[in-house]
Order: C-alpha cells, then structure tokens, then sequence
C-alpha cells in the first residue's frame, strides 16, 4: 500500500481513544485474568477435593475391613464335640462247623487273658474279649509256655489249699482257670480280699478270673481249646486290661462275686449311679465346667467320677439350647447315662 493511500486522520483518532480509555482497557484485561485465575483455582481446588474424598473413603473402607474383621474375630464360635466313646471288643460270630472257635493268651506278667477268635484262614488272630486275672504270686508262679491245651471241667472244683473254685478248666496238671475261692461250696461264701487282688499276682498257680469272665470261658470254650503263657509287662493285650470291681470290706454282701449271673445275687439291686446332673444355664462367652457337682458310684458304692464322659455337640459362644449327656460304665459293665440341657443366653 503507498503511503499516500494512509489515513492519518484515522490512526490520530484511535490513538487518542486508546489514551482517553486506558484505565478502562487495563481495568478489562485484569478482569480476564482474574476470571482465567478464578477458574484455574476452581478446577484445582474441585480436582483436590475429589481426591481428598477419594482418600477418605479409601481410609473408610479400610476401617470398615477392620472393623469387621474385629467384629468377626469377637464373634468367633468355638464349637465341643464329644462323641461316644468306641468299644474295644470286635463283633465275632463264631463260624459255623468250627468245633474250636477260641485261642486263649495269658500275659502272666500283665495279668490280663486274650481270646481270639478264628478267621477266614483258620488263623486265631481276631481278638474278641479281655479279661482281667491273677496269676500265681512270687514262689507260685504260674507256668509260661506255648500250645497248651485244656482238659477237664468241674462246676465247682476243689483247690489244694482246701477252697474251692468255680468253673474250674484245667490247662495243664495243676494249673486251671477258675474263679477267685470260695470258703465252701456256697456262692455267698466268696474270700473277698483275694477278690479284691484281681489284676494282681495273688494265686497259688492257677489263673484266677471273676465269675462272669471265667463262665464265659466254661460255656464257649471246649476242651481241646488252645492256651499260651506267655510274659510282656508293656503290653497286655490288643484289648488292653480291663478293671476290676472292688468289694467294700465293710459291705453285707462281700461273699457274693458282684459278676455272678445268678439271680440270688444281691448285688443285682444295685448298678453304676450318675448323681448331680442337672440343667445348666449361664451368659454368651461365659464358658463352665459342666462336670460341676456330677459325681458317680459303681456296682458297689466305689467312686467312679473319673470315669464319667460327656457325650454332645455344644457351645458358650452362641446363644441356644443344647443337649449334654453324661454316661459312666462301671468295671463289670453297669451302665448309666443322665442328659441335660445347656441353655447359653444373652
């Protein structure tokens, strides 16, 4: 463009506008900025407050997680499970044709007598009751050996020290399984500190045995029937050694074998006896001893308590009402069971 085609008119004119409203311009250009900034500063400090939310939910989710994880841990539900107590003794059924069913092994050093039965292989290895016996004493001892094989039977026999046993079986000469002695020919005429000595040595040879256990062998052993002697004081038996009753001394019926099936036995009123069992009810978290105040007594009045088990399915950390049952089985086995109801409130 030349210089002529210029309009210094125009240019003078908005030149002078711009000195006339500088303030204003400035005032207008301060303003933008001020907004830019304003805006800036907003998105800023929008964008701060969402992390910090995000933060504090994050920080309160963690609590939360805590929180429950201590409320889970306050709330946990120990549970007591006390089942039956299994039996020793196998199911045996004696085969059909077999005129030998049974082996006995006496562990002299235990004092304990094993039958076996015979299995599929005609081998006696199934063992099927433990008995309890006394065998000869120091200067008595009964003999040891392999494969002896009893003989003659006698309801009641006459011992060389002039007493007499019952269910007499002899196993070899002068050694038999019989019961403890009696005085005479009476079954109310027992020698009860000798009987009180089963599981010890005591006898004069003979293997010695209660009533019941020896009839048991009288009935379902014939003569013929094996026996092994033999020594191991570790171990009595695959059954183990079962107890053996004690007869008070002072007691009216000490003559009678307390084992005696027959039915003149006084002993026969009496059996195992729970006594002090009762409901039971306490608060959540409030754990008991439920053997408080429960106490049991054999056959004979003898204290059994250590024996007794708790049979159920219960806890103390969650409110309801459970079942605890309480059984005992004395040493000729009496049987008695109390159950009682557990009541967990809040």
């Amino acid at each position: 463009m030349s210089k002529g085609n210029i309009n210094y008119k125009y240019l003078k004119r908005r030149k002078s506008w711009f000195r006339r409203n500088l303030p204003l311009v400035i005032f207008i250009a301060v303003a933008v900025i001020a907004i830019a900034g304003a805006l800036t500063a907003g998105i800023m400090l929008s964008h701060s407050n969402k992390k910090k939310q995000a933060d504090n939910q994050d920080s309160n989710d963690e609590q939360t997680v805590v929180s429950t994880e201590e409320t889970t841990v306050a709330r946990e539900v120990v549970w007591i499970d006390n089942k039956e107590p299994e039996s020793k003794e196998q199911e045996y059924i004696a085969p059909e044709g077999v005129y030998l069913p049974y082996f006995i092994k006496v562990n002299r050093a235990a004092n304990c007598a094993t039958v076996y039965g015979i299995d599929e292989n005609g081998e006696y290895t199934i063992p099927v009751k433990a008995f309890a016996t006394s065998c000869g004493k120091a200067g008595d001892e009964t003999i040891v050996g392999e494969n002896y094989v009893t003989s003659d039977k006698y309801e009641w026999g006459y011992m060389v020290d002039g007493t007499y046993g019952r269910y007499a079986f002899r196993i070899s000469g002068g050694y038999l399984f019989h019961s403890v002695p009696y005085y005479s020919m009476n079954k109310g005429d027992l020698e009860d500190g000798q009987y009180n000595k089963l599981g010890d040595y005591a006898s004069l040879g003979c293997v010695r045995m209660c009533v019941r256990d020896v009839k048991w062998i009288y009935d379902n052993c014939p003569s013929g029937t094996g026996v092994t002697i033999y020594d191991d004081a570790v171990n009595p038996g695959p059954l183990g050694k079962p107890d053996s009753i004690k007869i008070p001394e002072d007691s009216a019926y000490a003559g009678w074998d307390p084992t005696d099936p027959d039915e003149n036995n006084p002993w026969n009123a009496y059996s195992a006896k729970i006594e002090g069992a009762k409901d039971i009810q306490t608060k959540i978290g409030q754990s008991i001893d439920v053997m408080t105040g429960v106490t049991a007594t054999d056959t004979c009045g003898n204290d059994i308590t250590a024996k007794i088990v708790t049979v159920g399915i219960y806890t103390f950390d969650q409110t309801g009402t459970y079942n605890i049952k309480y059984e005992v089985t004395d040493a000729i086995g009496s049987h008695d069971e109390v159950t009682v109801k557990l009541m967990v409130t809040e």
